[in-house]
């Protein structure tokens, strides 16, 4: 199984030039055959928490976003999953989706750690592939005892964790990710005992707490797998084995 995790670079507050980005890193590695292509958490929009955003950046699922996603997905026939800002009626969440390869969606997850003025969600849910049965969080709930419980009643075998995870003051801070986070996130995977895939938002380092790009893979005994530069966009492919894809 090959997969295929994107640190998106973004403009914050301009969905449609990040479609457009997105558009663009999907054709330079369509040649690679990606079985699944992840993107981050708030993928379009960064992550925004001021209410006049949500109200003017948040879509409905299904809405214009999804339909975009899913003509991508069908056109790279792989799975397809990111992070974007999800208006409903109770609120907004930020909420991951997973496309399948024929474009329609095969889960929904609303992110459960989460603050107002965004709606919380209150389930984690898994589904089955011809590759193996998969589930989604986002960034926080990875932290959160009782949702990885949820997530362990899954019986999933892979996870698909998309983030916009930044760092207060200096971000990127590789000294930091290197001394504290990085491990954290692999100790947090292993209490999960679930394979993971994390990926992770970037924007400019001059914005306030930017996301700092970067992604990696992590086992399910807590190894990490493969990874790509911290505070950099940089595409990481890998090959995930049948052994390796799996929950203990």
């Amino acid at each position: 199984m090959r997969v295929c995790l994107i640190p998106l670079k973004i403009e914050p507050r301009n969905p449609a030039v990040n479609l457009s980005h997105v558009e663009r890193r999907l054709a330079e590695i369509g040649r690679q055959r990606p079985d699944l292509i992840c993107l981050p958490e708030c993928a379009f929009t960064g992550y925004l928490y001021q209410e006049a955003d949500l109200q003017k950046f948040a879509e409905p699922i299904p809405g214009p976003t999804t339909a975009a996603m899913s003509r991508l997905a069908r056109a790279n026939g792989c799975y397809l999953c990111f992070g974007m800002l999800e208006r409903a009626k109770e609120g907004v969440y930020s909420s991951a989706v997973l496309f399948d390869k024929g474009g329609e969606i095969a889960l929904v997850h609303r992110k459960i750690s989460e603050q107002p003025p965004l709606a919380a969600g209150n389930r984690v849910q898994a589904v089955d592939t011809e590759i193996g049965r998969w589930s989604l969080l986002v960034c926080g709930d990875l932290f959160d005892d009782d949702i990885k419980d949820q997530l362990g009643e899954t019986q999933a075998e892979l996870l698909l964790l998309p983030l916009a995870r930044s760092f207060d003051g200096k971000s990127p801070d590789l000294e930091r990710w290197l001394s504290e986070e990085r491990q954290a996130y692999a100790d947090e995977v292993q209490k999960a005992r679930m394979t993971t895939l994390l990926v992770n938002l970037l924007e400019d380092s001059s914005l306030p707490q930017a996301s700092f790009g970067g992604a990696m893979i992590i086992s399910a005994e807590g190894e990490i797998l493969a990874e790509s530069a911290h505070g950099s966009d940089e595409v990481l492919i890998f090959d995930l084995l049948p052994t390796q894809r799996r929950s203990r």
